[in-house]
């Protein structure tokens, strides 16, 4: 099917369609955790909403669970608007989240495409945040099993490098899957001399 057909049926050019889709999803995701954290204030245009990047700000503190410093909470002009939403990706850049050809004038401007590229980088940083936590909750749980085992000293370690090994590349390929990058530290083994 071509794309003048397409457009006939659906009253509206099929790539504008995916859009407002992706825009919907990202409302309702953002949304979710403003309204998790107990905020009052909801979005309604995504576009519009998180233009002057006071909300933007506490979407991103919520996600990151850090605060966003600096953030002026009653901008008055475009500058003050553009000021708060390139702090917010400098926020991020910080903290290893690709926010690589996004700018703030977009943003502010209301540049759908810009606007859904940072909730897509996002959406993945939170991701990644989930993996890691669940990487450590693992370590520590493994921890708690190899300590409480009667193996021998020696043994006990040797087991222990083993699965934390085993769960390092496990959660690595995890990772790798899902297009975000952790770095991992190559795993030494220590020989005991008697």
């Amino acid at each position: 099917m071509d794309l003048s057909s397409e457009m006939n049926r659906h009253g509206k050019n099929p790539v504008s369609h995916k859009l407002e889709d992706q825009k919907k999803i990202y409302t309702d995701w953002a949304n979710h955790y403003l309204a998790k954290s107990g905020h009052k204030r909801l979005i309604k245009d995504l576009q519009q909403d998180i233009a002057d990047g006071v909300l933007l700000a506490e979407i991103i503190q919520i996600i990151a669970n850090e605060k966003v410093e600096d953030i002026n909470g009653c901008p008055r002009s475009q500058s003050q608007m553009i000021e708060n939403v390139d702090v917010c990706l400098s926020f991020l850049a910080a903290r290893g989240v690709n926010v690589q050809g996004l700018s703030a004038e977009e943003i502010r401007n209301g540049n759908l495409k810009a606007i859904l590229g940072l909730f897509f980088s996002l959406s993945r940083y939170k991701q990644q945040q989930h993996h890691q936590q669940q990487y450590y909750q693992s370590l520590v749980e493994l921890q708690q099993r190899v300590t409480h085992t009667s193996q021998p000293e020696a043994s006990q370690a040797k087991t222990q490098q083993d699965m934390q090994s085993s769960l390092a590349a496990r959660y690595a390929t995890q990772s790798n899957h899902s297009g975000i990058a952790t770095s991992q530290k190559k795993p030494t083994r220590s020989v005991n001399i008697l």
